[in-house]
């Protein structure tokens, strides 16, 4: 809990001990190397993207805010939204309007209008999925909280907003490829191609948030 990026890392931590290992060896200095090799990657990815994001952010935002250098995410908050907060904890319902942008202005995403996305557990929007509706892991940081409190003891989550996204919320952000589609070309449904190690433009604006059943 106190980095969700390590938690995000775990994707990776799983594809490579199914991968690298067979059932009755596990060579867990070999796992944690590559651990360590694409923890440089991405810091050298999410490096190299730094200006260009930032100079969207400041051409196209109208009050743009930086998240952090370990995400390296910039944002705009069009609407604060009202009622309570994504529950990170537990999976919810969530009803979404989005467009997904390249820098260029190419979009290769979005919903129509009056007909929103439905998530029943919003974890399929960061988590590769048979039905093909991955969208990022940064949807992960503007759901999540900066911070949530355990026991009197902040804990830091590395969401973007104090509490999350709420009902009624709509954020723009610039994401890292790495938060994207990361060094792979992607395509979503009938959308065009997405270049590998391209930044994603986010616009989402949360409908509902419900709790699941």
């Amino acid at each position: 809990m106190k980095n969700i990026t390590k938690f995000l890392m775990g994707f990776l931590c799983l594809g490579m001990i199914f991968t690298s290992c067979s059932k009755d060896n596990i060579d867990y200095d070999a796992i944690n190397e590559k651990i360590r090799q694409e923890q440089i990657r991405q810091y050298k990815t999410k490096k190299q993207q730094a200006p260009v994001i930032k100079q969207y952010a400041e051409a196209n935002f109208t009050n743009p805010k930086f998240s952090s250098d370990s995400i390296g995410i910039w944002y705009e908050v069009i609407n604060e939204g009202t009622g309570d907060p994504f529950d990170y904890a537990n999976p919810a319902k969530v009803s979404v309007n989005y467009k997904g942008e390249l820098i260029d202005k190419t979009v290769f995403a979005a919903t129509k209008e009056g007909t929103p996305a439905n998530y029943s557990d919003l974890r399929i929007t960061y988590n590769e999925t048979a039905q093909g509706q991955f969208l990022g892991a940064c949807w992960f940081f503007a759901f999540l909280p900066e911070s949530v409190n355990s026991n009197g003891t902040e804990n830091k989550l590395l969401g973007l907003l104090p509490k999350g996204l709420k009902k009624g919320s709509k954020i723009r952000l610039i994401t890292p490829s790495v938060w994207g589609f990361d060094n792979r070309t992607y395509k979503i449904g009938e959308g065009p191609s997405i270049p590998a190690d391209s930044p994603l433009i986010y616009t989402i604006e949360v409908v509902t948030i419900d709790k699941a059943n």
